[in-house]
């Protein structure tokens, strides 16, 4: 096995073996068919912390030829469906977190290339007698591999997004960035060699000029989660249950962590924050880092159309309402107060009710966060609004 094509289960047995580990196969079913199918792209976006890599992970174990991984996945729920043997450790898997190679590259524009070789590397490795030195690219020992064995490919980018949000300025990166996932995802070629794509992130696709770069992803957002919404956070059920297991206080849980409303799901806890509390048997914020203030502040400064004010009234309990369609999926082009309020949508700070367009804040964790914000963030005004806050509640 290898640690970047066709790997092994470790890190989904490592989940498995956790204190708390809540069964979300049911996830590999509907990834199931989708494989080979015109809606084979798939792009799930959420906030920190909300599971992405586990599922990601979850992901590489059942699909990798590099492993056998049923007696992981015998107990669980897509043991039990029809498809369960037809795709079990049958393709050839590639995963890799796009955010440990733009950490590790020394040039952020070689970052592409990092990516690249050391995908080739693996390839090499894994297939000597189809791919020789000859082959100088990635995405030419795909078509040479499939053209030899007729074995198509999963592919996972997890954080597939942080090059666009963290390194939004270079210009040379990203166009690189697209333009090497549009020929492993929307290439003539990717239609034969391509079983399954599947990328996380925390934003969704980046549009331009109103059109997605890589539009023949079906997306699954904070906005529009479809029925992927139970996959990614605890549901009621899955939470109540904790609860009674671990003794803890249901309404506290549900004042601390819930709100996220998704589709149908009226109630997505934070799974990591519910993890932490339940597992310390401490009730407290667990979404404390300085990022989240500095993005915060950096946000709510702009104070496009009176920003401020409006979240003064969400964390006084309000609602507001969104327009989240002129929202351009990038951290750079602000054009106006909705384009932030849907930005904080997509990071967890607010959580987006689509029967009715509102938006408030979800819970007193976050609620903290945004309090912890105005306190540090150097506000002139920030006394003021702190003490109606502390009013209010």
């Amino acid at each position: 096995m290898g640690m970047y094509v066709n790997p092994g289960s470790q890190a989904f047995q490592n989940a498995v073996n956790s204190q708390i580990y809540i069964d979300k196969t049911g996830l590999l079913e509907k990834l199931n068919r989708a494989v080979c199918t015109e809606q084979r792209c798939i792009c799930i976006s959420r906030p920190r912390r909300f599971g992405k890599s586990m599922a990601a992970n979850m992901i590489r174990a059942y699909y990798s030829r590099g492993c056998d991984s049923s007696w992981i996945f015998s107990k669980y729920k897509i043991s039990q469906t029809q498809d369960y043997n037809k795709y079990l450790n049958k393709f050839n898997v590639i995963h890799f977190d796009a955010a440990a190679f733009l950490n590790r590259s020394k040039d952020v524009d070689t970052t592409v290339g990092l990516i690249d070789q050391t995908l080739l590397g693996g390839l090499k490795n894994e297939f000597p007698q189809i791919i020789n030195d000859s082959v100088s690219d990635t995405f030419s020992a795909l078509i040479r591999i499939y053209e030899n064995t007729q074995m198509q490919f999963v592919i996972i980018i997890d954080e597939w997004d942080c090059m666009i949000r963290e390194k939004m300025n270079h210009a040379v990166l990203i166009e690189d960035y697209l333009k090497f996932l549009s020929m492993l995802f929307k290439s003539s070629e990717s239609q034969d060699f391509l079983a399954l794509g599947y990328m996380t992130g925390i934003l969704p696709i980046k549009k331009f000029k109103g059109e997605s770069a890589l539009n023949n992803f079906c997306e699954y957002t904070m906005t529009e989660p479809a029925d992927f919404a139970e996959y990614f956070g605890f549901t009621q059920e899955e939470t109540q249950a904790l609860c009674t297991q671990y003794q803890m206080n249901q309404s506290e849980i549900t004042k601390w962590y819930d709100g996220y409303c998704l589709g149908t799901f009226k109630h997505i806890y934070n799974p990591n924050s519910l993890v932490q509390a339940v597992i310390k048997q401490s009730i407290s914020s667990y979404w404390k880092n300085t990022a989240a203030y500095e993005n915060l502040n950096r946000y709510i400064l702009c104070n496009f159309e009176g920003l401020k004010d409006t979240v003064l009234h969400m964390l006084l309990g309000g609602q507001c309402r969104v327009n989240i369609d002129t929202f351009q999926n990038d951290l750079k082009e602000f054009a106006d107060q909705n384009d932030i309020l849907a930005a904080l949508i997509h990071l967890g700070y607010l959580t987006y009710h689509a029967d009715t367009g509102m938006a408030d804040i979800p819970n007193e964790e976050v609620r903290m966060a945004f309090v912890s914000a105005i306190r540090m963030g150097g506000w002139k005004d920030g006394k003021e609004y702190s003490c109606k806050i502390e009013k209010y509640h």
